[in-house]
């Protein structure tokens, strides 16, 4: 009995020596959560602290840049390249994902391009580039030509006689002054490819519009590869289509001396009369196979949008004296096979040479149309 109520004794402390340890061990865990809850959220608040602080140095960064950009450009504006350049260096490196950054590089890079002469030949060409009262007045382009003389060689020289002769040739009505500058601008081998191809087009345009055929070619020698391989196309064209002209003209000179001496040939043998019967008789005709020719073809381009009926019009014009010319050296001339197979040949060329002529005095275009 004695030993019995021991045992229990005993279980009862050992199991309040379990209580107390439990206990203990809970207290425990829950100070070590309370601790790393509070050092979480301490890590935490400093975390965003540091983010905001970061945060806050990148907003201040980028308005920097941004107020940098915005001078650049103001100096860009007054003229100031050097300041220029410097401020859009610096603000696109404080801000390199800036909205400006890219137009930034672009306009960094072309000023970089045109600092010859530390940018005062730069600021010289832009002052009249940018303003159309001085880009149009004769004075100011001729000096800012003389003043390009004595510029350090690089672009800005080649610009400011591309920009002059552009003024020569179709605001000031100078074109062979134009002509001189635009043959530097190709002889010059800081010339940019673009510009070269746009200036050699420029200056074989020039000479062609005034017939200067060997002056073309020149042009077409001096730019070289630069040139566009269809401007040499262009020039020998105009060749033919100079050639053509030349021989349509000499083609219905012919057919009229002809026709004429025939006609007076007739006369003097008595036969006038029947020389003006043949044309009495043919003018209705003539009269109504030009209108049919000028009305029909003048219906037919109409019908496109782009279609133009004035070739036609004026071809059924210039087809009445070819036909009547025609019927009066037939009337008039011998009567031979050979004699009428070379009438009817040379008749037939006429046609086409005023054709011709007709086409190149409307637009030229038609016949580049047609490789002429």
């Amino acid at each position: 009995m004695d030993n019995a109520r021991g045992a229990w004794d005993l279980s009862r402390v050992r199991a309040r020596v379990l209580s107390f340890r439990f206990a203990r061990l809970l207290t425990l865990a829950c100070a070590f959560g309370l601790s790393l809850t509070a050092a979480l959220f301490l890590t935490a608040r400093h975390a965003t602290a540091d983010a905001l602080d970061a945060s806050s140095d990148m907003a201040a960064t980028r308005a920097r840049a941004t107020a940098i950009l915005e001078q650049a450009e103001h100096d860009d504006d007054v003229l100031d390249f050097a300041h220029a350049l410097a401020h859009y260096d610096e603000g696109r490196t404080l801000d390199p994902g800036s909205g400006r950054a890219p137009r930034a590089e672009a306009r960094a890079a072309m000023l970089r391009a045109h600092a010859e002469g530390a940018f005062v030949p730069y600021a010289k060409l832009e002052r009249v580039r940018r303003d159309p009262s001085l880009s149009s007045d004769p004075r100011v382009i001729d000096e800012l030509v003389r003043e390009a003389d004595s510029f350090p060689a690089g672009l800005v020289r080649v610009e400011v006689w591309v920009m002059a002769a552009e003024a020569y040739a179709n605001r000031l009505g100078r074109p062979r002054d134009a002509d001189t500058l635009l043959h530097r601008v190709l002889a010059d081998p800081l010339t940019d490819r673009v510009v070269a191809q746009k200036a050699a087009r420029d200056l074989v345009g020039l000479r062609l519009s005034r017939g200067d055929l060997a002056g073309a070619d020149e042009a077409v020698a001096v730019a070289g590869g630069r040139a566009d391989p269809q401007l040499a196309r262009d020039v020998r064209r105009a060749a033919r289509r100079r050639n053509m002209h030349g021989a349509s003209i000499a083609i219905l000179l012919a057919m009229t001396l002809l026709a004429g001496r025939a006609a007076l040939a007739a006369a003097r043998r008595g036969a006038g009369a029947r020389v003006r019967g043949a044309i009495g008789s043919t003018w209705k005709l003539a009269l109504g196979y030009a209108a049919y020719v000028a009305i029909g073809g003048a219906l037919l381009a109409s019908g496109y949008e782009t279609g133009t009926t004035k070739p036609f019009l004026y071809f059924g014009i210039a087809l009445v004296p070819v036909v009547l010319l025609a019927r009066a050296w037939a009337a008039a001339g011998s009567a031979s096979k050979r004699a009428r197979g070379g009438r009817a040949a040379l008749c037939a060329m006429g046609a086409a040479a005023a054709a011709f002529l007709v086409l190149e005095g409307v637009d030229v275009t038609f016949l580049e149309g047609m490789g002429l």
